[in-house]
């Protein structure tokens, strides 16, 4: 009887020690997560804050309506960078409802990289009335795959209709470059 008791003392201790080392590698591993996440986000808001910057030099030197800040996003294998575009109305005429819109190339696509708005989506709609000398202010991200090394493109589109013009249009292309 005194064997059979033993035996169950030491099936306990070695479920508490089991137990133990399960929870102590749990919180090791969550702890690792969110340190990944924190670092992510610092690194995405760098970015951003960098593209901004940019923009903010050029200060009043910006004649286009459609600034993208920088042209060309570089960018490591299975990592992500971002830009912004500055939207800024130049023209004496005002607008409304344009639809910002950013694409990604197909063979892009293929290779895991690709181009959103910091919130994941595809489009945003512009700030309405966008009135002369009004602008508006988007920031995109690119992501990218292990795999996606090589130049790639993203398509950055503005369409939609104006308070004194018919209709608005304009595009510009994104270079990406993944090494």
């Amino acid at each position: 009887m005194r064997n059979g008791k033993k035996g169950a003392l030491e099936l306990s201790v070695n479920t508490i020690i089991i137990i133990v080392i399960g929870v102590t590698l749990l919180t090791l591993g969550l702890l690792f997560v969110r340190n990944i996440f924190t670092q992510t986000t610092d690194l995405s808001q760098t970015a951003f804050e960098n593209a901004n910057r940019e923009l903010d030099a050029l200060g009043g030197n910006i004649n286009e309506f459609l600034t993208i800040s920088p042209e060309t996003v570089r960018v490591k294998a299975g990592d992500y960078s971002g830009f912004t575009i500055l939207i800024r109305n130049v023209e004496q005429n005002s607008y409304s409802g344009i639809v910002a819109k950013v694409t990604t190339q197909q063979e892009a696509l293929n290779k895991g990289v690709k181009c959103v708005f910091n919130d994941d989506t595809t489009t945003k709609n512009v700030r309405t009335p966008l009135n002369t000398g009004a602008e508006d202010r988007f920031n995109l991200r690119v992501e990218t795959g292990r795999e996606s090394i090589g130049a790639f493109g993203c398509e950055f589109s503005l369409n939609g209709g104006g308070i004194e013009q018919s209709t608005y249009s304009i595009r510009r292309d994104i270079t990406v470059i993944v090494s």
